[in-house]
């Protein structure tokens, strides 16, 4: 197999395909599902150890991650501030021409809007056809502000939207994809100059710095301030300021790894203690928030130290060995990271629909089983949403998604020149 023995025989380090990513968002992106079907389901993810009873372990429970799930919507979009950074990295320290604008917003384009556009229209739709909106101007104020990625600046839009919640963060990303030029127009390389990649290096690095006073600033007057609605001001696009500067940081960090050091047995196996020492750094911060009595306070709190360690843990796994890397970007972690973007977008607004709108699994009365400890039901629920959510996923990624995305990027929207060229096949976009 070609793939396999480039990933596990080439020395030099790829800067261009992070493999281990792949895994990384899909983990990630089931984390935050997990939390989100606890929330209605009320099942423990816990697994029962019987064959280790010897030793006193009897179950292994994950319960921290049903509770504090949410935390990994930070990695997510670190990774996208990693991956956006990545090509202006490599332009900085390896001299690499960057893209056009134009290529840059047509890419971004073709990214987002597909799927995004899909569930706003659908869901729209849908909320119409039910009558929840109050008036027609609530109905067209929550349709305007969703395709112009302005939601999350008005309550009535962010938590009380009717065209699914977990589109705020997609606003967040359009603010950084909007933002970001302006960055690589600042820290673009001068050719004439001596020094230019020292000089667009330390550039870089101020600018990072001045994101997170922009984030400093912002926690301590809007998000901590006494009197201020704190679930309204967490996930404000200044608010994740700090995240995406540590994903920049990141990206240079790991440019300059790569072009200066070789895979071999020493590299490998450092890198993966590190992976493995900053999984029990985050399995405790989980751990932490979980057991907070603010957890929200707790995340804006630790955001920095967390996301410190998610972008150590993305850089070592990087260089750790070929087998322990292929856990992370084999083929099967490859297709969840690339049917991941809907799986997100989709997974919480079915599981509530399925429950307190289609009561499938079919209950009667005012409560709902969940909470009359039906586990039955429970179980039939949690093994339903997962399916539905799952197909639905695959279905928009290969019907709506892939599609549409190569006709944005002037691609044909299938066949096998599609499979071959289409942006969806490379599920590592940012």
């Amino acid at each position: 197999n070609m793939e396999v023995r480039i990933l596990k025989n080439d020395r030099k380090i790829d800067t261009k395909y992070v493999d281990v990513l792949d895994g990384v968002r899909a983990i990630s992106i089931i984390i935050v599902m997990i939390f989100h079907f606890w929330q209605q389901t009320w099942i423990w993810p816990t697994i029962q150890t019987p064959f280790l009873s010897f030793i006193g372990i009897t179950k292994i429970s994950f319960n921290h991650f049903a509770q504090a799930g949410y935390l990994f919507v930070d990695m997510m979009v670190l990774i996208s501030g990693f991956l956006l950074f990545l090509p202006l990295a490599r332009h900085i320290l390896m001299g690499e021409d960057l893209i056009s604008w134009k290529q840059y917003a047509r890419k971004r384009g073709a990214r987002i809007l597909p799927s995004d556009l899909f569930c706003v229209i659908t869901l729209f739709i849908y909320s119409l056809a039910l009558g929840s909106y109050n008036s027609i101007g609530d109905a067209l104020i929550d349709l305007l502000t969703h395709l112009t990625f302005t939601q999350t600046l008005f309550g009535a839009t962010y938590m009380g939207t009717m065209l699914n919640v977990v589109l705020w963060t997609l606003a967040i990303e359009v603010w950084f994809y909007i933002l970001f030029p302006f960055i690589a127009s600042l820290l673009k390389r001068n050719k004439d100059m001596e020094d230019a990649a020292s000089f667009s290096l330390v550039k870089a690095i101020i600018i990072a710095a001045v994101m997170f006073i922009i984030f400093s600033v912002f926690k301590n007057k809007f998000v901590l301030h006494e009197g201020n609605y704190l679930p309204m001001w967490i996930n404000q696009f200044p608010a994740f300021m700090g995240v995406y500067a540590i994903g920049m940081i990141g990206a240079l960090v790991y440019v300059g790894l790569a072009k200066n050091i070789e895979r071999n047995s020493l590299v490998a196996y450092r890198s993966f203690f590190f992976s493995i020492l900053s999984i029990v750094v985050i399995n405790e911060f989980v751990l932490n928030c979980s057991l907070s009595k603010e957890a929200q306070l707790w995340q804006i709190t630790n955001r920095t130290a967390l996301c410190t360690a998610f972008i150590i843990l993305i850089i070592s796994l990087a260089f750790s060995p070929y087998w322990f890397r292929w856990l992370f970007s084999n083929r099967f972690m490859r297709f969840l990271s690339g049917i991941s973007y809907n799986l997100y977008i989709w997974h919480q607004w079915l599981a509530v629909q399925l429950k307190q709108v289609w009561r499938i699994p079919y209950w009667t009365g005012t409560t709902p089983p969940n909470q009359l400890n039906d586990s039955a039901w429970q179980w039939k629920y949690a093994i339903i949403i997962t399916v539905v959510s799952f197909a639905v996923a695959i279905l928009v990624t290969y019907l709506i998604e892939k599609p549409f995305s190569n006709i944005i990027m002037g691609k044909p929207a299938f066949g096998k020149k599609a499979a071959k060229n289409g942006i969806g096949t490379t599920p590592q976009d940012a």
